[in-house]
């Protein structure tokens, strides 16, 4: 089943709003085993939306279009889509006009000839319901591909998309095979390919897509021509993981802290942290997930010396202008220790570093990050330099304490993303 998504607005092409429909509808297409072969942005004009989905019609099985059925001037879809099917031929649906005017009734406001409007519909079309707001949405088919016009709203596009349009593709793509995704996390894209190597030739079947975001790198796997059965996918699937660990997820892990939690409750162990550049970043991360009560004893955040000091018992000698600095090798390793020792835990992962964009030197320049970690009787540091601004920096270092963490309680040695060899 080949798709094209069509979004419509102004907005949209001056770049005034993310167009987060068109994401949303690619990935619930793809999800049920559809390929979403077109994606357009057009203005809110007659002619041009005309235009554009009679390309689609002829390219594609299926056209999902947001945007445009409200009832001001500048609403044209329901308008376009007569002039596709039906030369420009608009009748009032009753059951609809109903509805628009209980609405309006209800929220006291008079029944205008322009809320009216969303009420009217092509012949030869048929109207979804709209539980969110009043403008319906509209199916038809045209040259035999289905259209579906939904409204622009998130939540009424989302709604009328599971009521109405997700079950009728269900029935579409029932024969299909749905891809799979394998995550992964600490390495770049490049990084990612060049671990795939040959896996990603797109004449293999089936075919891989890489997408990086957010820390992580995903590999889509997916049939084009669907006739793959399942056992086929997953076994291509796991081939990705392989290649790609330790970094990768173990199937149905979707984040860092959802995979260090599996980890530690494998093991039987609870963690502890202790954060000063990350200011509880990596407590948020891993308190994200629910559950981790039971396999986290909580944190400290030691901004300052004094803090590092008295909460967590790092000596002051380390911290003196004479000492190595809060942001070393002994300061984490002390950290790690305090945390372990005052919480009780197994484990302890401690940062400390230069976020910036103040506070680099020639020795420590912007983004020198120490992470410390404590586990039976060890203690040990590593030092990395992510790229990037402050936030990058934080979010990188949250990231790498994670994964040293995760990987300390699965039994596996491994760099870091950004680490500095020692």
């Amino acid at each position: 089943m080949n798709v094209a998504v069509v979004s419509i607005g102004d907005e949209l092409l001056g770049g005034r709003i993310l167009d987060t429909n068109a994401a949303f509808l690619s990935s619930e297409v793809s999800s049920l085993g559809g390929r979403t072969a077109m994606r357009m942005t057009v203005g809110d004009c007659r002619e041009a939306i005309v235009s554009a989905l009679q390309q689609c019609v002829h390219r594609t099985d299926v056209v999902l279009v947001t945007g445009g059925l409200g009832p001001t001037p500048d609403d044209l879809t329901r308008y376009a889509a007569a002039d596709l099917s039906d030369r420009g031929r608009l009748v009032d649906d009753v059951a609809a006009m109903e509805d628009v005017r209980a609405w309006c009734a209800a929220a006291g406001l008079p029944t205008t000839e322009a809320r009216e409007a969303v009420a009217k519909r092509p012949p030869s079309a048929s109207f979804m319901s709209n539980d969110r707001g009043t403008a319906p949405g509209i199916a038809l088919t045209v040259d035999g591909s289905r259209i579906y016009m939904l409204p622009g709203p998130q939540t009424e596009m989302q709604s009328m998309w599971r009521r109405h349009v997700r079950p009728d593709l269900c029935v579409m793509t029932r024969l299909r095979t749905p891809p799979t995704e394998v995550i992964a996390a600490g390495l770049t894209e490049v990084e990612a390919a060049d671990r795939l190597g040959d896996l990603l030739d797109r004449e293999r079947r089936p075919r891989l897509g890489i997408r990086v975001g957010r820390g992580l790198v995903r590999v889509s796997v997916e049939d084009p021509a669907g006739d793959l059965d399942q056992d086929a996918m997953e076994a291509a699937a796991c081939d990705v993981r392989a290649r790609l660990a330790p970094w990768s997820f173990d199937s149905g892990l979707r984040s860092l802290p959802e995979v260090l939690g599996r980890c530690l409750v494998q093991r039987g162990w609870v963690l502890a942290t202790a954060e000063s550049c990350t200011g509880g970043g990596v407590g948020a991360a891993v308190t994200s997930q629910s559950g981790s009560s039971g396999w986290y004893a909580g944190g400290w955040v030691t901004y300052t010396n004094e803090m590092k000091r008295d909460q967590l018992g790092v000596p002051a000698s380390l911290l003196s202008r004479s000492g190595p600095g809060a942001v070393s090798a002994e300061v984490v390793r002390a950290m790690a220790e305090g945390a372990l020792g005052r919480s009780g835990a197994d484990l302890a992962v401690a940062v400390s570093g230069i976020a910036g964009p103040d506070g680099g030197s020639e020795a420590k320049p912007v983004g020198t990050v120490w992470i410390g970690l404590a586990c039976e009787g060890a203690v040990d540091a590593r030092l990395i330099r992510p790229p990037g601004d402050r936030g990058l920096v934080r979010r990188a270092t949250v990231d790498a304490a994670l994964q040293w963490a995760r990987w300390r309680a699965a039994d596996i040695d491994a760099p870091l993303q950004w680490e500095v060899p020692s």
